[in-house]
């Protein structure tokens, strides 16, 4: 048998055994919006495994959250009973079983969790408050919700699972504080804490061995949000003032909090909404061209999603102008958000090819994908030279 055959033979098996993974191709979608109301949505997360986007569009009810996937397009998830038809979602589980938000009710607001098999359920509110609870994430397990809501005590992060309901933070030596996000176990909690009813809020970063201060940026006044954290816990994003202005930060425990800068031409400013596990960072700023949708990353710094996308991997964004990306994945391969659609705000979703990095690089196969096919190519290398020897 010619060797050629021998190789395609080995290369259909492997492929065939999934040992030969394919490798996807990049694709931008847009999600449209909900039937019956103006033509609009805002897409605030994704699920981990790239599958479920939730966010805000309008129906004819009006302001309403809402659940897309690309079998099922996007679903209306209703509104609390007693309220006057407003809900958002702002998180979702990594297998996009569970949501949360807020929604009203005949009260006020109040945070709610989503199930297929429940529906819509309101979490409650700290004891003491004005009606007002949001539900802001829930951890990758689905298993712990955060928020903020008034209690007697004034603005105070909550969590809430199933077993223990709703409980303040043990946020000692604050006056107010907000909760942004949580990892994906539970276990960090991240915001920003206010130290005197007249003081600047500065970002946080809780885990079960208390409450650590981020600080805020060099040359700036006492102001940083904490918007994000990775879903293993080691990153933490946002905002905070610099001697520029409003700036988009990164936190870990080796490095600190660092400034990412901003997108060239326009005033300074810029916001981190979400960053994957390998430190890949989205959010928007303000270029000469107005506001646009950012990503980061160590290597190439701040660059125009827009042209990311576009340019780097192919995508074709006809009609489209990015402003804002909100979310992405702990692998870095899907991001979600919202832009200018023929004029129109619309969310997207767009789904990366090379995983785990912002970085570009020719459209290959993957490392692994090679590996497996030397390996392959090892073992058959000794038949090979047994077989040639012994054609004549």
């Amino acid at each position: 048998m010619p060797h050629h055959t021998i190789l395609s033979r080995l290369l259909l098996s492997l492929a065939c055994a999934g040992s030969l993974p394919a490798v996807a191709a990049s694709s931008f979608t847009g999600i449209g919006d909900l039937a019956g109301g103006d033509a609009y949505s805002y897409a605030a997360a994704v699920s981990d495994d790239g599958k479920t986007v939730v966010g805000q569009s309008i129906s004819a009810n009006g302001y309403s959250a809402f659940k897309w996937t690309r079998q099922g397009g996007m679903v209306d998830l209703g509104d609390l009973a007693g309220g006057s038809a407003l809900s958002y979602a702002s998180d979702v589980s990594s297998d996009g079983s569970v949501i949360v938000g807020f929604g009203t009710n005949a009260s006020g607001n109040e945070a709610f969790k989503w199930t297929q098999s429940g529906g819509m359920a309101g979490l409650g509110e700290l004891p003491g408050g004005a009606y007002t609870s949001k539900a802001t994430a829930i951890s990758g397990d689905g298993t712990t919700v955060v928020g903020r809501s008034i209690s007697s005590q004034g603005n105070q992060v909550f969590t809430w699972t199933s077993a223990g309901g709703m409980t303040a933070l043990p946020l000692t030596g604050v006056a107010a504080a907000k909760g942004y996000d949580v990892n994906s176990n539970g276990s960090v909690v991240v915001g920003a804490t206010q130290a005197t009813p007249t003081s600047g809020y500065l970002a946080f970063r809780w885990t079960s061995a208390g409450l650590s201060s981020l600080g805020d940026l060099a040359g700036g006044s006492e102001n940083s949000q904490a918007l994000a954290v990775s879903a293993n816990g080691g990153i933490v994003v946002g905002y905070g003032t610099s001697a520029s202005g409003t700036e988009a930060f990164y936190w870990s425990q080796a490095g600190g909090m660092t400034g990412l800068g901003d997108l060239a031409g326009g005033s300074f400013m810029s916001q981190a909404l979400d960053v994957s596990n390998g430190g890949v960072v989205v959010g928007y700023s303000y270029s000469a061209a107005g506001q646009r949708a950012f990503i980061w990353d160590a290597a190439l710094g701040m660059r125009d999603l827009n042209t990311v996308l576009a340019a780097d991997y192919g995508l074709d964004l006809t009609g489209w102008t990015l402003t804002e990306a909100t979310a992405i994945t702990s692998n870095g391969r899907t991001l979600v958000g919202a832009g200018y659609h023929n004029g129109v705000y619309e969310s997207w979703i767009a789904s990366l090819d090379k995983r785990g990095t912002g970085l570009v690089v020719a459209q290959v196969p993957e490392a692994e994908t090679w590996a497996m096919l030397l390996a392959g190519l090892a073992l058959l290398g000794p038949w090979m030279r047994r077989r040639a020897r012994s054609i004549p």
